[in-house]
């Protein structure tokens, strides 16, 4: 009788166990803390595209200037981030919780199975630095010699 008691209580535990699609059961999902992303995410626009341009080039990959930055999405508890840099390329960069960098190029996504990189659209330039405007820079120089009486 005992017999037949612990099998019957073993076939309601194995029962009870797997099938069943996640919304039937009882499921909680914890999602990674991530100091990294967070810090990123406080940053000024400035140090967040110098912080994802320096996690391209660490990883080997091209771009000379990041232009636009901006938080994507989680995924698979990694951070995503979507940088552009000034050749057009967009970047998807993944930070994880043990501050893991992986760096993707977004035109590879549908191939490898990973989220649609959203355009990250550049700011308008900003007429006050010489960098964006060369012309008013170099004008501004030339003023600058011949003022000293140079």
């Amino acid at each position: 009788m005992k017999r037949i008691a612990a099998l019957a209580l073993l076939a309601l535990a194995l029962a009870s166990c797997g099938g069943g699609d996640e919304a039937s059961r009882n499921v909680t999902k914890i999602r990674a803390a991530n100091p990294d992303s967070d810090r990123l995410k406080t940053l000024s626009p400035l140090m967040q595209r110098l912080t994802l341009l320096r996690a391209i080039r660490q990883t080997s990959h091209r771009c000379h200037r990041v232009v636009a930055g901006a938080y994507q999405q989680y995924y698979r508890d990694m951070e995503m981030w979507v940088a552009l840099c000034d050749d057009g390329k967009h970047w998807s960069i993944f930070i994880a919780g043990n501050s893991d960098v992986q760096v993707r190029d977004c035109s590879q996504h549908a191939q490898l199975g990973l989220p649609v990189c959203r355009p990250v659209v550049p700011p308008p330039p900003d007429p006050n630095d010489p960098a964006q405007n060369p012309q008013e820079g170099a004008s501004a120089n030339a003023f600058a010699t011949n003022s000293t009486g140079n």
